[in-house]
């Protein structure tokens, strides 16, 4: 079953869904901000004087800004950088009447987003991460790799150099593999960000994740996952022919 456009919960509040909210961070000369490019509320019933408010959060520091009504929000870029720039940016959008003075709608959990790049399974994200190349953080909306903002400008940048992703991805990918594995249900639930991940397992020619409890079963089933991805890619030959080409031993 899919989603619902949007859904009352115990609160009285709507549900946004995230595909109606596009929200864009910007990082330059060290400074970031964001903006609200997208909000979409047609066909939700909301009514009466409404203002947006947008929530930021990174690990335990939040801050909250008022970007007017909803018929001409601003667009124009916020400051974040008071936000702790080592964790998981994320966003949460209010939609507030205030002939009432209450909250009507709102979305949670929202990932910044860039209409130029394409969903992953496995999104990637910049983070300050000091000396520290990569973060795997695993959440109930599912995985996301983090990696460092001083080395690589975009999540374009790291993938597209080879041994990034030779070297990284693997490890992450198990480490999202044992994870599933110890929740295996997550495949089978819709409602679940990790549902998504039951196709790509198949085509990987992994199968359901082994029995939980059985450690020796559920390893093997990682290894067996990760090495099916590495063989589809090539990564050993393509990073060897690269290496070869550069100490000119083609």
């Amino acid at each position: 079953m899919g989603r619902l456009s949007a859904r009352s919960n115990p609160t009285g509040l709507i549900e946004i869904d995230r595909w109606r909210i596009s929200i864009t961070v910007l990082e330059i000369g060290g400074r970031r901000s964001f903006a609200l490019e997208k909000l979409d509320l047609a066909g939700l019933n909301l009514a009466g004087e409404l203002n947006v408010f947008v929530v930021a959060r990174a690990g335990s520091s939040s801050t909250r800004y008022d970007l007017g009504p909803v018929e001409m929000y601003s667009r124009e870029h916020k400051s974040i950088d008071d936000l702790d720039a080592s964790q998981l940016l994320r966003f949460r959008v209010l939609i507030r009447d205030k002939s009432i003075a209450r909250f009507a709608a709102t979305a949670e959990n929202l990932r910044p987003r860039n209409d130029a790049e394409s969903e992953s399974l496995l999104p990637m994200e910049p983070a300050d991460l000091g000396e520290r190349l990569w973060k795997l953080v695993l959440g109930e909306d599912g995985p996301v790799l983090l990696f460092n903002s001083r080395v690589f400008p975009s999540a374009a940048g790291a993938e597209n150099y080879l041994p990034f992703g030779a070297m990284v991805l693997p490890e992450a990918l198990r480490q999202v593999m044992a994870r599933i594995a110890s929740e295996p249900d997550c495949l089978d639930d819709e409602s679940s960000s990790w549902h998504q991940w039951s196709d790509w397992i198949n085509v990987m020619g992994g199968g359901p994740p082994p029995i939980e409890g059985d450690d020796a079963a559920i390893e093997d089933w990682c290894e067996r996952v990760v090495d099916s991805f590495c063989e589809r890619f090539g990564f050993a030959s393509r990073l060897n022919e690269e290496l070869l080409r550069e100490t000119g031993n083609d």
